[in-house]
């Protein structure tokens, strides 16, 4: 046997342990572990919302809707506070982007034709929530944008 007479294996152990520690000890451990479950289910469900702010991660982006009319392929980027790609709309297609936008702020969109010329639209003011529609026409310089 491994020399223990009473069963042995650590349940025998922690029997042992609680009797000779009693439940001091390990009623300190579990009422820190209900603390904690409890802290941390109070801390972040319960939130003040301002009536003034809009809700969700939906009112803080726009939504680009493009036509391109043009036989080319379109690489599209924003004008704004700063250049970002927004992506390629397929010579006669249709695409929809999403951007990130969280302000009243003016919007212009670069449009680079593949083999072919860059052109930047009119500016537009869009707010949070918007749609705006772009389209590409042949000649570029005859592509609009507008809400």
């Amino acid at each position: 046997m491994t020399g223990r007479e009473d069963g042995g294996g650590w349940a025998a152990d922690a029997r042992r342990s609680l009797r000779r520690h009693g439940f001091r000890r390990y009623g300190r451990i579990a009422l820190l572990w209900a603390a904690a479950v409890v802290a941390t289910g109070c801390l972040g469900l319960r939130t003040n919302p301002n009536p003034f702010e809009e809700e969700g991660d939906a009112q803080r982006i726009i939504t680009l809707e493009v036509e391109n009319h043009n036989f080319n392929d379109a690489t599209l980027r924003t004008v704004a506070r700063m250049e970002r790609r927004l992506g390629v709309v397929n010579g006669n297609g249709k695409q929809t982007f999403t951007i990130p936008w969280s302000t009243v702020d003016d919007l212009q969109i670069r449009i680079d034709v593949l083999a072919g010329d860059r052109f930047t639209t009119n500016r537009v003011t869009v707010s949070p929530g918007e749609s705006v529609h772009l389209t590409i026409q042949n000649p570029l310089y005859r592509s609009i944008l507008r809400r």
